[in-house]
């Protein structure tokens, strides 16, 4: 059974206004446990809209959200036990850091869980190792990190109440190439050490190259490609058509596809070096 089902999703802003806005449109998917899925797609395309649907921020206006297998609006009054189940991290969550301390704020989601003081200080110990966070920053206000710092603390708190699908828009935003490392790398862990299913927004197509195992392509509300990492952008020439950018090594091999050579379609520079390897030794020149 999958852990997260989406079923026939439908959302739509000012309903009944002249603003009237479908923001998704009769979408459906399914999200396995210890799974890691990218959602990709243009800006406006639905992407954070939907993902707002997964934890009970947003209700679906048609079609349903399951969580192992039962609507997750069964019964509005559990709604929040979702929200712990589901942990969504928001686009630059730093800017959502308010307690005194880091160890405050990680604290923030267990507390609230209702757990023990000692469970509660455990997962927050075992959160901030998670994200990389030694114990001298813990009583350090979260204001006096650095960026990177902030996004791995605010990523721990959401980290620390153990849900069962980690979903994160945007995690590596405004990040450099060291800081959107370190997350990355951190979501693979989490998943390695948990079991929990990752589901990241993004726009960098390298980080989904590099990260995820299968792939949603949302165009204009609708769900317009999904499958594994290597099925999407074996399509990388619809992916263009509809305005999104494809991993530069993929980019290179379609124009040496466009030139003659009987290349196949990549995501990464090891199978790049592979193509190449292969063609070589059946006689083709890979200069």
């Amino acid at each position: 059974m999958p852990l997260l089902s989406v079923e026939n999703l439908t959302y739509t802003y000012g309903r009944g206004t002249p603003f009237e806005k479908t923001a998704v449109s009769d979408v459906s998917f399914s999200v396995e446990p210890g799974e890691i899925v990218g959602l990709i797609g243009h800006t406006g395309s639905g992407k954070s809209t939907l993902v707002q649907h997964l934890n009970g921020l947003l209700r679906p206006q048609r079609g349903r959200v399951l969580l192992d297998g039962k609507d997750i609006w069964q019964n509005e009054k559990r709604i929040r036990d979702v929200r712990f189940r589901v942990g969504l991290v928001f686009q630059y969550p730093e800017y959502q850091l308010f307690e005194d301390t880091v160890e405050q704020d990680i604290a923030f989601g267990p507390k609230n869980c209702g757990l023990p003081p000692d469970e509660v200080r455990a997962r927050v110990a075992a959160a901030a190792e998670a994200v990389g966070l030694p114990e001298k920053l813990l009583k350090k206000s979260p204001f006096d990190l650095s960026g990177g710092e902030k996004r791995r603390a605010a990523i721990a708190g959401i980290m620390a109440m153990q849900p069962a699908c980690l979903v994160l828009d945007e995690p590596t935003a405004g990040l450099d190439p060291a800081g959107r490392d370190q997350v990355l790398s951190l979501l693979t862990r989490y998943r390695d050490t948990t079991g929990a299913a990752v589901l990241i927004v993004s726009h960098s197509m390298e980080d989904m190259a590099k990260l995820a195992e299968k792939l949603l392509v949302m165009h204009n509300g609708s769900l317009a490609l999904s499958g594994t990492t290597a099925e999407v952008f074996a399509q990388a020439d619809a992916l263009v058509e509809m305005g999104l950018d494809v991993p530069q090594i993929t980019a290179v091999f379609l124009e040496l596809r466009r030139a003659g050579l009987p290349l196949p379609t990549v995501y990464t520079v090891d199978a790049a070096v592979d193509a190449l390897l292969a063609y070589r030794a059946k006689g083709g020149d890979p200069a």
